[in-house]
């Protein structure tokens, strides 16, 4: 999506504090009126609410501990609960918890890392486990209808060396995943039918390691570099490294645009950190359906 009317990455940013006091910060998402939700606030298991004025609380506990959560266009928020094992959402007016999955094929899933949608309202998520030197983790996808129901899942690769943030990009044809066990980020192809395939490695930083990932509006894709301590921007065309920013603490974990600020989660530092990046993020938000 890379085109000669994308504009430069600026030289350096400086990140700038936004939320405070989170016991272990992740997940970051904002909704359509401008609230912002993040997970453990004050507490682990929490998720945290950062409303359009500024007041911070805890929105909702979890009775689990969420990675990833995304907004689903139709009044939700999406998570991926690790310790609870199961994708859910929570209603943004009622606060009010539905299960989407919490087992395949009958049997619990290893601990559900992160969560994305595409702009049809189908949710992919992580299954990583609890081993980041192991090989078992897997890439799910729950199809939604028409009504925003779930439908069934569907397992779209496995035997992967911890799967963690993921990203659909823009052009709608293409997953990305960041593996965490060899510092990776793979794409495949979505093919008509649901599947994912020709996987592919386009990066692989030279040091620990990859966590959450989210595409900008030129396509370019920009990754939470976990103990590395930066947030880096890939040209996923090239496999191109094009920027990597410094965020005053480790453990940097996942990310979300509001305008043209991208909003950093700093595990290390307990906190969110705004960068005025100075260009929006790709729409990941789905057409609102009918609930």
């Amino acid at each position: 999506m890379s085109s000669n009317n994308t504009p430069p990455l600026p030289e350096s940013l400086v990140p700038y504090p936004v939320i405070a006091n989170i016991d272990f910060a992740e997940g970051p998402i904002f909704d359509e009126a401008g609230n912002l939700y993040f997970v453990n606030y004050l507490v682990s298991g929490t998720l945290g609410r950062m409303t359009t004025d500024g007041a911070v609380e805890v929105w909702v506990h979890t009775g689990g501990r969420v990675n990833g959560l995304k907004y689903d266009g139709a009044g939700h928020v999406v998570a991926a609960d690790y310790a609870a094992k199961r994708v859910t959402r929570f209603d943004t007016r009622t606060r009010m918890m539905e299960t989407l999955t919490d087992t395949f094929e009958g049997g619990p899933y290893l601990g559900i890392n992160d969560v994305c949608l595409d702009l049809a309202g189908n949710v992919y998520f992580t299954d990583p486990g609890p081993n980041q030197s192991g090989s078992e983790g897997g890439i799910y996808r729950i199809d939604v209808d028409v009504h925003n129901r779930p439908s069934g899942v569907t397992r779209l690769d496995n035997h992967l060396p911890y799967p963690n943030g993921l990203a659909v990009h823009p052009d709608q044809r293409r997953l990305f995943v960041a593996l965490s066990g060899p510092n990776s980020i793979a794409a495949y192809d979505l093919t008509p039918d649901g599947s994912a395939c020709n996987r592919r490695i386009i990066h692989t930083f030279p040091d620990a390691t990859v966590d959450g990932i989210m595409f900008d509006e030129f396509g370019r894709l920009w990754v939470a570099r976990w103990l590395h301590g930066t947030v880096a921007v890939l040209d996923v065309d090239t496999g191109k490294l094009l920027a990597d920013y410094p965020m005053g603490g480790d453990r940097v974990t996942n990310m979300c645009w509001r305008d043209e600020s991208l909003y950093v989660t700093v595990a290390g530092r307990h906190s969110i950190e705004r960068l005025d990046v100075g260009c929006r993020g790709a729409n990941i938000v789905p057409k609102r359906r009918a609930k």
